[in-house]
């Protein structure tokens, strides 16, 4: 029988082999969500339904591993327990709620692909911070550059994603259901700062706790989300002539 920390290596490996093969694989296929949705992909699914199955595991897993880490009951294991079941209790509460996607569709497979990377993201951050970070037992690690550096980077980009979100969602009036251009905010720059914020946040995380599991979610992010810009920037020039030319993709001037 596998142990816990056998499972934790095959689980980070997995994450780092996956990430690899992703991220040139995105440049050319455009997975089937949102504005980029098409048939073809099997039986769909309620999309806040979906939404709920796929984002509930991270925190429910992470409270779960953490709480059996030798390290769960020391402070600043504790700080990270708190920021991720606060982040991903608005990402499976209450950001469903606000998108108000009641009678819009989802790919199941697309949910079971989600719910089986947020499982294993959770296990393999919970276990990291709780059972073998042992340098996150000391409080002096609240004063590591690091740990500041990371935690200015994980405000930093929830808010950005949070702003960009909310931007997304004043777009359309009840009822209209038209892509329409969003301005404002980082939108000013690039086509994409919801998933600018995400990987600002994720890379602050792996920098907070210094383990090779938060460096796998930052990875797995950048992975998925970079090219996922690169397709939303392509669809957004092919879908209005007047889009404006000097707004890059995800990095302001540059892509």
């Amino acid at each position: 029988m596998i142990d816990i920390h056998t499972l934790y290596l095959i689980c980070l490996y997995f994450i780092f082999i996956i990430s690899a093969f992703s991220f040139p694989i995105l440049f050319f296929f455009t997975a089937p969500y949102g504005r980029h949705a098409r048939k073809g992909w099997g039986p769909e699914m309620n999309y806040t339904l979906g939404w709920y199955i796929m984002e509930i595991p991270p925190p429910l897993i992470f409270a779960f591993v953490f709480f059996l880490g030798t390290n769960c009951s020391a402070p600043v294991p504790l700080i990270f327990l708190g920021i991720w079941s606060s982040h991903y209790f608005y990402r499976s509460v209450i950001f469903p709620y606000l998108i108000g996607r009641k009678n819009k569709l989802k790919p199941i497979a697309a949910v079971v692909t989600g719910f089986i990377f947020n499982m294993i993201n959770g296990f393999i951050n919970a276990y990291a911070i709780s059972s073998l970070a042992d340098h996150l037992t000391d409080t002096a690690w609240l004063g590591d550059p690091r740990f500041i550096i990371g935690i200015i980077l994980m405000a930093t980009g929830f808010s950005i994603n949070f702003q960009s979100d909310a931007i997304l969602r004043k777009l359309r009036k009840p009822g209209e259901k038209d892509y329409k251009i969003p301005y404002g905010g980082l939108y000013r720059w690039i086509s994409s700062p919801n998933y600018l914020g995400e990987i600002i946040e994720w890379t602050g995380l792996a920098l907070a706790t210094w383990t090779l599991a938060g460096l796998s979610f930052a990875v797995f992010t950048i992975a998925n989300l970079f090219p996922r810009a690169i397709s939303h920037h392509r669809w957004y020039n092919e879908q209005f002539e007047e889009y404006p030319k000097d707004r890059k993709a995800i990095i302001p001037f540059i892509v």
